[in-house]
């Protein structure tokens, strides 16, 4: 029997070896639902978009062990940078060293800051960094003896012959210890926390437990330790620590420190958070804190340092619980996920003076992507979520990065990136906060909205339909639960946009036919080979349903964007026209609200509901549109007398800015703040309206 299935085995054997070629040649093609560009016509450029050309990993490295000085700096071992630029021997880096101890004043400070003492210039690649300096008496700001931690700036320089290119700004931190040695003393590099640590997932779900995050350079076992005794150790040695924290109290304080290597950090504090509908909140949020165009820590590794720093601190000050951001955190657009995580590592950094008591939950905007990026000879551009998808999609490299909760959606369609921390849901004290995703597995091609029926994918704003079925039974079970008292919902696409994104957000300038397509390949497996499915509802479609679900949800406090680089505020009921493709489409186009045209009502919204952005922690500012919603109620300002806002049913800021709402089982307000301490605008009662519905 063996014999006469034998030429059957082999004839197996070499299909599955073909199949299996086939595939590592395709990139996995045959699993993708995206078709490929052909090769024949469409050229993949493999570095665009770099902001850093080198990785935090990489800077590490370079710092080593040195002498009776201090550490040394070395570059001269990089040969690859994270644009593609092989260097050569005769190329050095060169630039400039900032060093100061970290965190400053550190048994003073709650809110750890960075501050700088000393700048060295250096070139060739090398330098010394002159730990010794901050031990010495009148520059000993922290009372070290023999050991410390030091912020390092990097300002790097690439030399290539007679060209000298900008590398960019880096900030990290390393520790150090002074040693006596036989032959003499010796400064020595020590196992440093380059990111946190960070306090995650407090929450009124399960207020008993926590995460604390951090990242250190070299592979540890660590421990968080908490002031009543209880340590809580890493599962096996790393560089990336997620320790959970459990036996926990809810509305608590406690007191923690990392410890790891016999050494300890400095104490921070979390509070845990109240029991599910209890406590009186106070929640800030914001968006788009992408790099400014001011130079210097304005463009810190592709984030606007200065404006999210202030904007976090004075979160912290006025007494925010929680911080939650809705997008584009980071400049991101790169085809390189080292750089990515290195725009990330920054952005932690610039929060980290609040997240280290309190934590921050974050999504997804349209600069958080990694790309795929194809060009044609007629100067098209395509670009599409970076595949292999488990690893390199920027929801994969998200959720690695993020410590986010992990109950959203599972996606109808296996070959699809994850949802997991980047769509999902969490309750503190009374409010429910939904998190969803419409920049979900982008792909576009530039300058057209509708380039996914070429190559498959989502245009920004888009909404799939399992993640809109998910929205709608956690709105559901938000309505059936007594401790909700408010929902909150937020992504980055503005539901309703105002200035700078009329033309895309969830609005394209009332342009139905953008919708998302998934490609199918034929059953023989060919490159390229099968058809486009496009989703049945296109955009204004697809945002008249979402509407539709949450006005039908008395508990719903506010829908929150981001996206446009302002503050906005509009008012949308019953009376407002949106654009309603069944009545507005006269001629089958799939337009609506054109001029000369129709723009109707939705007359399925049930609760008026706030639709707010706050669009501007850093970004380059925006200047207002006009949109049927905003003209509409610049026509009527008096429409609702007793919606308790400062500033009408409609307002339009340019300033940077960012939220507090405050919230307690009799109501929940908002106060929209810029970064210097001023109120923009504010709304007594987000709920107020819901009472007024002619």
């Amino acid at each position: 029997m063996f014999k006469k299935s034998f030429p059957l085995l082999l004839i197996l054997f070499i299909s599955i070896f073909m199949a299996l070629t086939t595939v590592g040649v395709g990139a996995g093609a045959a699993e993708l639902p995206v078709k490929i560009p052909a090769p024949a016509e469409w050229k993949e450029i493999p570095y665009r978009g770099i902001t850093n050309l080198l990785s935090i990993e990489t800077i590490h490295s370079c710092i080593k062990s040195g002498d009776d000085r201090g550490l040394f700096l070395d570059f001269s071992a990089i040969r690859n940078l994270l644009d593609g630029t092989v260097l050569n021997s005769t190329d050095t880096i060169s630039g400039k060293v900032y060093l100061g101890p970290y965190p400053f004043e550190a048994n003073e400070v709650t809110y750890t800051y960075k501050r700088f003492k000393m700048e060295i210039v250096f070139d060739k690649g090398y330098a010394a960094l002159p730990a010794a300096f901050f031990l010495a008496p009148l520059r000993n700001s922290e009372e070290w003896e023999n050991e410390g931690q030091l912020a390092v700036r990097l300002d790097l320089y690439l030399s290539s012959g007679n060209n000298t290119r900008a590398m960019g700004l880096y900030d990290t931190f390393v520790r150090f210890k002074r040693e006596v040695e036989p032959g003499g003393v010796k400064f020595v590099k020590q196992t440093s926390i380059i990111e946190g640590p960070l306090v995650n997932l407090v929450m009124s779900n399960e207020p008993s437990k926590m995460v604390i995050s951090f990242k250190t350079d070299q592979p540890v076992m660590a421990a968080v330790v908490l002031n009543n005794g209880c340590a809580f150790s890493s599962a096996q040695s790393g560089r990336k620590h997620e320790i959970t924290v459990t036996g926990l109290e809810a509305a608590k304080d406690y007191d923690y420190y990392v410890q790891y290597e016999g050494i300890k950090t400095k104490r921070f504090s979390f509070r845990t958070a109240p029991a599910a509908g209890e406590g009186e909140v106070v929640i800030a949020y914001a968006g788009d804190s992408r790099e400014g165009i001011e130079g210097g820590t304005a463009n810190l590794m592709g984030v606007n340092v200065n404006i999210l720093e202030r904007c976090a601190n004075l979160a912290f000050m006025l007494g925010a619980d929680v911080f939650t951001f809705g997008g584009d955190l980071v400049g991101g657009n790169t085809t390189s996920p080292g750089d990515f995580r290195a725009q990330l590592n920054a952005w932690k950094q610039a929060m980290s003076g609040f997240w280290n008591h309190r934590p921050v939950y974050t999504s997804i905007g349209n600069h958080e992507s990694i790309l795929k990026i194809y060009k044609n000879d007629n100067g098209r551009t395509l670009v599409m979520d970076r595949w292999p998808y488990e690893t390199d999609s920027v929801e994969a490299v998200f959720a690695d990065e993020m410590v986010n909760p992990q109950n959203g959606p599972e996606t109808s369609d296996s070959r699809r990136p994850t949802y997991k921390e980047n769509v999902y849901s969490f309750q503190y004290g009374p409010v429910k906060f939904i998190f969803f995703n419409n920049n979900y597995w982008i792909g576009r091609e530039y300058g057209s909205p509708t380039a996914p029926g070429g190559t498959g994918g989502c245009p920004e704003g888009y909404v799939m339909e399992d993640q809109l079925q998910w929205i709608q039974r956690e709105l559901e079970a938000g309505e059936k639960n007594s401790t909700v008292r408010y929902i909150i919902l937020s992504a980055h696409e503005p539901v309703f946009p105002n200035g700078g994104h009329i033309q895309d957000g969830m609005w394209y300038s009332g342009d139905n036919n953008v919708r998302a397509y998934t490609f199918e390949p034929d059953q023989r497996g060919e490159q390229g080979a099968g058809k486009m499915t496009a989703e049945k509802e296109g955009i204004i479609d697809v945002r008249n349903r979402l509407l539709k679900m949450i006005s039908g949800n008395k508990k719903v406090a506010a829908v929150l964007g981001g996206d446009e680089h302002s503050y906005h505020k509009v008012l949308i009921d019953k009376h407002v026209p949106i654009g309603v493709p069944a009545l507005d489409d006269k001629d089958g186009g799939g337009r609506v609200c054109r001029e000369g045209g129709t723009c109707s009502p939705f007359k399925d919204i049930k609760y008026p509901t706030w639709c707010l952005v706050s669009g501007d922690a850093g970004a380059p500012y925006y200047s207002e549109g006009t949109t049927p919603w905003n003209t509409y109620w610049k026509q009527y300002p008096g429409a609702y007398p007793n919606h308790t806002s400062l500033r009408g049913c409609y307002h339009y800021s340019s300033q940077e800015n960012f939220f507090i709402f405050k919230a307690d089982k009799e109501k929940i307000s908002l106060d929209v703040y810029n970064p210097y301490g001023e109120i923009i605008d504010s709304i007594a009662d987000l709920m107020k309206v819901k009472e007024n519905e002619k």
